[in-house]
């Protein structure tokens, strides 16, 4: 909240991982009214890290967001970060590959690579479906009285 109360236009402004610490849908809306309240009110430079692969799309709909990914190349089960900086938004998460390289139980690695799986197929029926993800979301917040 400082940031949003504080920065102007002359402000360089940094975060690291912007909307964790929430819910998914919570932490992305968060993540999203962050970054386009900074891009559209404040119009301070702003550097910020998120897992929200969504929020790229924000670069569609605000003409001064720009996507940049740092680049990887995974090849033969091995991940190696390039530590080059560049243009669009990164194409894969590499979160599993990493906790093969921490050396994760096999059962782990496998359940993980299932759900991830099964996650993005659930995402991609939402998008395909948006009624379905709106009473998806109804269900969720309904509070029981």
């Amino acid at each position: 909240a400082a940031i949003l109360k504080s920065a102007t236009s002359d402000s360089l402004i940094i975060i690291d991982e912007l909307g964790r610490g929430t819910s998914t849908y919570d932490g992305f809306g968060l993540a999203w009214a962050i970054s386009e309240d900074i891009a559209k009110r404040i119009g301070g430079f702003c550097l910020f890290a998120t897992h929200f692969h969504e929020l790229t799309s924000l670069a569609e709909r605000v003409p001064l967001v720009n996507n940049y990914h740092v680049t990887a190349i995974t090849s033969n089960d091995k991940l190696t970060m390039l530590y080059q900086v560049k243009p669009g938004a990164c194409d894969q998460s590499f979160g599993i590959h990493v906790a093969k390289l921490a050396k994760f139980p096999p059962e782990v690695i496998e359940a993980a690579t299932k759900k991830a799986d099964e996650l993005e197929d659930f995402t991609s029926n939402k998008r395909s479906n948006p009624s379905a993800e709106s009473s998806i979301r109804k269900k969720q917040r309904t509070v029981p009285e």
